[in-house]
């Protein structure tokens, strides 16, 4: 789940600047304040705060993962009595946010995810509809070591569906697993014979066949020779948390930080601890963090009870993950039927696809989550229909925003006329700019699965400007979209351009956005 610009004139430091710069107040002040909690508040620290008797029992709660919508936070209870099985393991539960911002009475999740073993969630995909679990799940109720997945169902979570991770060794009986927001990067906390110290963490990668390579250690830019667990890779697919017990922490483990360098995986930014009042002398992990990065959620043994309660904290800017925007909507066919659907999107500079997510199968709703500093596209796909893309440019977003979109799929019926959102010109231009590719490589595919289909290609522009200049402009551009299908593959017979100018606008010409919309490209489909 890349870096972000600032918006306007604000300036946001690094993280590594920032803790650079603070490490030495850091430990001079939570030396002070372990012993004297009020110092905090006059540090203006940020006060960690017990989630209360709706979430934390008189058992231990560990694991806690929230949503990336912050609205679910899942977590386990151990030994519970209204756990799954005769020995009362470990179970998944699960509460939701209220309307009054407090949470809600915790609840078991039940089976299929709850089995008589040890239960967890690892991650909450952006969609909220597909979970990592960990271990992987039989059909007789066994567990083996591992992971596997789950999707929501119109039934309710679906029976766990493993994942095959090439030559998956640990000679722990203890394992973590994260995975990223985009679903092709798995990072874990593992044991194995190149391990620095005790446990360490490792990368694996999504296979076309969908299984995942050998686990990668991390290397000595995030490993110590301590044990090093626990780990969560924010929205944004860069931002890493995770405890440690390495030397120079506050007390038995630590939360840290570290921020992904390129695209290998494998270059860190130094780990920094989070410091007081996140880390303290008791145990401290399972950090977890929402897209928006208001709150950190995590385990703490410093209730002074002797047992794991789930704390969170207000982060401070600096530790939060970089940016993302959230964007939401529904699935529906035009006459608002709920279409059930895989949504994609994909970085229009390079055509790469990001990720997938997949729509409520109920409701309709989807949800995906986009880094900044990219200019994206993004479309349902349901068989029958054509994925009608939306387009979206963070390249200038500086800050947490969420946004709605709605996507309606149109029938592939004889007469629809369907827009090609992600089709790019330059000003006055007929030739297609390299960010229109993808869309129309969907396009290619559509036609290439219809073989007889026939399709009519349409230009059309805004007002500005004359008739006859726009008429040909049109004509043009729509030329220029009929070349590039026949560059692909599909012959010319089934192709036909047509230019309509300014003459049929679907909007005002009044605003900049109306011009917008009126400048576009469509296809007609003239036969099946």
């Amino acid at each position: 789940m890349v870096c972000s610009g600032s918006q306007g004139q604000k300036r946001r430091i690094s993280a590594a600047q920032y803790f650079t710069a603070c490490a030495g107040l850091l430990v001079f002040f939570a030396l002070i304040v372990s012993s004297n909690p009020a110092a905090a508040q006059q540090q203006n620290y940020p006060e960690r705060e017990n989630l209360g008797p709706m979430i934390n029992s008189e058992y231990d709660e560990v694991l806690p993962v929230i949503a990336p919508d912050a609205k679910t936070l899942f977590f386990v209870r151990k030994g519970h009595p209204d756990n799954t099985g005769s020995d009362k393991k470990d179970d998944i539960w699960f509460s939701r946010l209220q309307p009054d911002g407090r949470w809600g009475r915790a609840e078991n999740i039940g089976t299929p995810l709850n089995t008589a073993g040890f239960n967890f969630v690892c991650t909450v995909m952006p969609d909220n509809n597909t979970m990592l679990l960990g271990n992987q799940y039989f059909e007789d109720g066994s567990q083996d070591e591992g992971v596997s997945l789950t999707t929501r169902s119109e039934e309710g979570w679906s029976m766990p569906k493993n994942l095959r991770i090439e030559r998956l060794q640990n000679l722990s009986i203890w394992s973590e697993y994260t995975m990223s927001p985009d679903g092709r990067v798995l990072i874990m906390s593992l044991l194995r014979p190149d391990s620095l110290g005790g446990r360490d963490l490792y990368v694996s990668f999504r296979q076309e066949d969908d299984s995942w390579t050998e686990p990668e250690n991390l290397g000595p830019s995030v490993n110590s020779k301590g044990s090093d667990i626990t780990p969560f890779l924010a929205a944004d697919g860069v931002t890493l948390y995770f405890s440690s017990d390495r030397p120079g922490g506050y007390g038995n483990n630590d939360v840290y930080m570290t921020r992904r360098l390129d695209y290998s995986w494998k270059k860190w930014s130094r780990p920094q601890n989070l410091g007081y009042p996140i880390n303290t002398p008791g145990w401290d992990a399972y950090y977890t963090v929402p897209a928006n990065g208001e709150y950190a959620y995590f385990v703490s043994t410093s209730s002074g009870e002797g047992k794991s309660d789930i704390f969170r904290i207000t982060l401070p800017e600096d530790a939060r993950p970089i940016p993302v925007m959230m964007v939401s909507g529904k699935v529906t066919d035009p006459d608002g039927k709920v279409v059930p659907a895989t949504i994609s999107y994909e970085r229009l500079s390079d055509g790469k696809q990001i990720g997938t997510a997949t729509a409520d199968p109920e409701s309709g709703e989807y949800k995906i989550a986009l880094p900044v500093g990219y200019d994206y596209g993004f479309h349902a796909e349901s068989d029958g229909f054509y994925p009608v893309s939306e387009h979206i440019d963070l390249t200038e977003l500086g800050e947490f925003e969420e946004v709605q979109r709605d996507l309606i799929l149109a029938p592939l019926l004889h007469g629809t006329s369907i827009r090609l959102n992600n089709i790019f010109f330059d000003f006055d231009m007929d030739v297609l700019r390299e960010e229109s590719k993808p869309e129309l490589d969907r396009l290619v595919r559509l036609l290439k699965k219809y073989p007889s289909m026939m399709i009519q290609i349409d230009g059309h522009t805004d007002d500005y400007g004359g008739y006859d200049y726009n008429m040909k402009l049109s004509r043009r551009r729509a030329r220029a979209v009929v070349n590039y299908l026949i560059s692909q593959g599909i012959s010319e017979i089934r192709l036909i351009p047509r230019g309509f100018g300014k003459t049929r606008p679907v909007a005002t010409n009044e605003t900049d956005e109306g011009r917008q919309l009126n400048r576009r490209v469509e296809y007609t489909i003239l036969q099946n």
